[in-house]
């Protein structure tokens, strides 16, 4: 092979391995850092009457990490989570919606995500980012 060959060959392992590495990874819930409470707006106390609790986390890694996340339930502000963070909340039976949204120019786009949360259960969700910027939410089981 020439040198203009390897210089190539060079260059694109390179670029594999600084893409590969912008992506995002999950991190299990029990350990990421939870997201401060002065960060927590909404189901933080325990409902009256019959309830499920939910548990985002959003994914460690560089991409999308000078950015937080915000967290909807219900269309309600309910968090701002950053990168490796999770969050817990306890929310009333039923259907609910849970959505994510970047909090300035770190891309993502609104994604929202249905949930039917029944009595005593335990709903585990993860934020995640692409290399294209592209966030994500949905179920895992981290």
């Amino acid at each position: 092979m020439d040198n203009e060959t390897m210089r190539l060959i060079g260059l694109l392992a390179i670029s594999s391995i600084l893409l590969a590495g912008c992506s995002t990874s999950p991190i299990p819930s029990d350990q990421a850092a939870p997201a401060p409470a002065s960060r927590l707006t909404a189901f933080q106390s325990k409902p009256t009457g019959q309830y499920g609790t939910l548990i985002v986390t959003r994914d460690s890694g560089f991409t999308g990490s000078a950015c937080n996340t915000i967290l909807y339930i219900d269309g309600e502000k309910s968090a701002e989570i950053g990168s490796g963070e999770t969050a817990k909340f306890y929310l009333p039976i039923g259907e609910r919606i849970i959505g994510a949204n970047s909090t300035t120019m770190c891309g993502g786009g609104l994604k929202e995500r249905s949930l039917m949360m029944g009595a005593g259960d335990t709903k585990k969700y993860r934020i995640s980012i692409d290399t294209s910027m592209s966030m994500d939410l949905s179920p895992t089981a981290f």
